[in-house]
């Protein structure tokens, strides 16, 4: 209930940060799939009702043709209100100036206060360009009759997970394995790695291109 009490809020709050006051608010969303798409239904619901004289558009898109048409609409008809993901991402917008500068929204509605940890992601050059809404985790599933049949445990530091790696492949068996139907899953998976072995710094300088992919560093030889 709090949580969507706060997306209503900040809604409002967008529409009324803009420059139009014409009474439509169009949503552009990826978020598609049933659970999301109830949610994020449930908040226009409550903020139409709430505001009775603003139209809200709410056009959902497939997840994965979303992150192409975004690049045409945010320059030939630019939303009031988009989902997209933080970090470089996002600041790639930033840099061509698609994205508004949000900061008003953090102050006026305590976001520094609660969502202090994602403030890093959502900014560029000390301001905000984005909205926190949610978030997930990443992980590995492992299979605990392999790890039992070759006495291996669970690995705590990337050392006993090369470990580990290597006892599985002395076995015959791949360490790991990933679906890339879509690039983003392996990607992700590097960002992670890369993440947790080299440090936020170093990534966030390989994503600016300060730091080549050749580097020993981002292929796991620092």
């Amino acid at each position: 209930m709090k949580i969507h009490n706060k997306l209503t809020a900040l809604l409002a709050a967008a529409l009324m940060s803009g420059a139009s006051f014409a009474g439509t608010l169009v949503i552009n969303s990826s978020q598609s799939d049933p659970a999301p798409k109830a949610a994020w239904e449930e908040v226009v619901d409550r903020f139409s009702k709430a505001n009775p004289d603003i139209e809200v558009k709410f056009n959902l898109y497939d997840h994965e043709a979303y992150k192409t048409t975004i690049r045409n609409w945010l320059v030939t008809s630019p939303p009031d209100v988009v989902f997209w993901f933080a970090g470089n991402r996002m600041k790639t917008f930033v840099d061509r100036n698609l994205f508004e500068d949000v900061s008003d929204l953090w102050k006026d509605n305590g976001m520094y206060e609660d969502f202090a940890s994602a403030i890093p992601a959502m900014s560029v050059d000390g301001k905000q360009y984005g909205v926190p809404y949610t978030y997930y985790q990443w992980g590995v599933y492992y299979r605990k009759d392999m790890f039992d049949k070759f006495g291996i445990g669970v690995p705590k530091t990337w050392d006993d997970l090369v470990a580990a790696s290597k006892t599985l492949k002395e076995n015959g068996i791949a360490p790991f394995t990933i679906g890339t139907k879509y690039l983003w899953t392996a990607a992700g998976w590097f960002d992670y790695i890369n993440m947790r072995v080299n440090g936020l710094d170093f990534h966030i300088d390989l994503m600016d291109g300060k730091v080549p992919y050749t580097d020993s560093c981002a292929r796991g030889f620092c």
